[in-house]
């Protein structure tokens, strides 16, 4: 199912918390090791074959008045012995040089030293999409746990008094809205998680102003609405409409007529392969739905009668989507807390005034037919689809939606599916009542830069052309959802040149739970 492919992959949200800030006024693969020849199948073993130097000018040498000498610099460039192909860069002040062999690349790099106009010259390197160990449906129990703890490290309390950012704003109180009505990082971890749990049977656990628990069917009613209370020992309680907390005793007996929070009103959450959760009580029993329609907390196995299926809700502040599939994207809004409260924005904004900016998506290509992203695609202007002539001289034939640098043609069809996952996490159509959500609803436009192979791996060259490809047809932000290959100063050079031509360069921050602020 081409749907799937918006779901499949674990595109980091902080790099679609990027997006949205900038969309407002922007997920996930980590970086990886360069991948080996021996890795890669038949195709890829033959663009290895392909030695490249990337080639950094002086920073004089760039923008439009200097296009011209730099072209001058990639014909001096073509005339070195062993040179197969130059191509120049002008936007960035790059080229990217293809060698006969790896001995002719150090040479060359060697010769361009003493090259007054050249500030570097290095080797390609090779990245990826992909951390070996990710999962690709579920957000990773590792990570969760050690977000977890790091949570537990760092409390603080949750008064917003407590947050220099809140307290400079003189703001007070266990949530502190600002004044223009938009909810500050320090006080949105403090939202409520509203969540409905459906039974096996079809049924919804309700809990009752006279404290009884019980299961029922039909429309949603405030009593099967249930706020998740998190705890730093990794448990969760559960609080009904009407502030009481579901608690359970070691008899197996459920009831929701507690209002303080002790042991009994904790549980541990199981997750289930098929997707749904199970709820452990602190005397180590499951939480099951019997089909006479009681609850209770007496088994010592999860079977199905134990498994539960979260339906998320909208708290007072949130606004959710009608998109079957949005729940699949955890990292928009999930019971575990670690996400990027897409729901508090879109109770402010949905993209519509992010319109005109384009999004360049730096990865596998994107699925431009696919029927959550046709309409977000970027679209040159300067080319006329289907008549096989290269319209607006930018060396690709038909590139409407983007271009293909791996296989060097102007179609950037997603043959992996990774890079749509992106982009249907960035802007795939939301509350459109089919398949999932993107951060950016309607208006933002998707410019498909393909330069990953249908294995997940490519070249930081053609990295860096995506790169200059993308300022030149006007892209604000541009997603990067892949690493490895080391630094890059080449790389570095290329991103800081977008920058100062006015895009916001985003990357993924990766999957194995570490600090990257330390």
């Amino acid at each position: 199912m081409v749907t799937r492919a918006l779901m499949q992959a674990p595109c980091t949200m902080v790099l679609c918390l990027l997006i949205m800030s900038i969309l407002v006024m922007q997920i996930d693969s980590s970086p990886v090791d360069a991948a080996t020849a021996d890795e890669l199948p038949l195709a890829d073993m033959q663009r290895h074959s392909d030695h490249r130097v990337i080639v950094r000018y002086s920073s004089t040498l760039t923008g439009e008045s200097a296009a011209a000498e730099i072209e001058k610099q990639v014909h001096k460039l073509e005339s070195q012995p062993n040179v197969v192909r130059a191509q120049s860069l002008p936007r960035l002040g790059m080229a990217v040089v293809s060698m006969a062999s790896a001995e002719a690349g150090e040479q060359l790099m060697a010769d361009l030293q003493h090259d007054s106009s050249v500030e570097l010259a290095v080797p390609d390197t090779w990245v990826s999409a992909f951390d070996l160990f990710a999962d690709s449906s579920n957000p990773p129990d590792v990570a969760a746990d050690a977000h977890r703890a790091l949570r537990a490290e760092r409390a603080l309390p949750a008064q917003c008094s407590a947050h220099p950012a809140c307290r400079m704003r003189g703001l007070v109180g266990d949530c502190c809205p600002a004044k223009d009505g938009m909810m500050l990082s320090c006080c949105s971890s403090q939202g409520k998680q509203l969540f409905a749990l459906q039974t096996y049977h079809g049924t919804y656990v309700s809990a009752g102003p006279d404290g009884e628990v019980s299961q029922a069917v039909g429309t949603l009613q405030d009593s099967e609405h249930f706020e998740m209370i998190f705890h730093a020992d990794g448990n969760v309680s559960l609080r009904n409409d009407y502030g009481k907390y579901l608690r359970s005793d070691e008899q197996g007996f459920v009831r929701a007529d507690s209002t303080d929070l002790t042991d009994s009103e904790k549980f541990e959450i199981v997750k289930n392969e098929n997707g749904t959760v199970s709820f452990k009580s602190y005397f180590g029993k499951y939480l099951a739905a019997e089909d006479g329609g009681s609850i209770v907390a007496n088994r010592v196995n999860a079977s199905l009668w134990e498994q539960f299926s979260m339906q998320q809700l909208a708290a007072p502040g949130q606004r959710l989507p009608n998109d079957p599939a949005f729940s699949k994207l955890w990292g928009m809004h999930s019971y575990h807390g670690f996400d990027i409260d897409a729901p508090e924005a879109w109770q402010v904004w949905t993209g519509e005034i992010g319109k005109g900016i384009t999004v360049a998506v730096i990865d596998t290509g994107i699925d431009y037919n696919h029927e959550d992203l046709s309409e977000q695609m970027w679209v040159n202007p300067m080319e006329i689809p289907g008549n096989g002539v290269d319209d607006d001289g930018n060396g690709y034939i038909d590139d409407v939606h983007g271009a293909d640098f791996a296989n060097e043609d102007g179609d950037p069809m997603d043959d992996q599916m990774h890079g749509t996952h992106c982009a249907g996490t960035i802007a795939g159509i939301g509350n459109n009542a089919v398949g999932v959500s993107g951060v950016a609803w309607r208006g933002v436009r998707l410019m498909a830069l393909k330069f990953l192979t249908s294995t997940g791996s490519g070249r930081t060259s053609d990295a860096i052309r995506a790169i200059d490809y993308a300022v030149a047809h006007g892209a604000r932000i541009a997603s990067n959802s892949w690493g490895g290959g080391g630094s890059s100063s080449a790389l570095r050079t290329a991103i800081e040149r977008a920058e100062g031509a006015g895009m916001l360069f985003t990357a993924a921050a990766g999957n194995e739970a570490s600090n990257n602020d330390e």
